[in-house]
């Protein structure tokens, strides 16, 4: 799971950096953006059923 953050950590990066130089989309699209990129690299590690 450590490799999946460190990695999610440098798309972010790396897109925040991008948004930061040429503003290419919104702040609340860059947000969705990451958050939806975390959500999707962690789903296989979370369980099938959240209480």
């Amino acid at each position: 799971m450590a490799a999946v953050l460190k990695s999610w950590l440098v798309f972010v990066r790396v897109l925040c950096l991008d948004w930061l130089t040429g503003e290419t989309c919104t702040r609340a699209e860059l947000r969705d953006t990451c958050v939806g990129a975390l959500l999707g690299a962690l789903r296989p590690f979370l369980r099938d059923e959240i209480p």
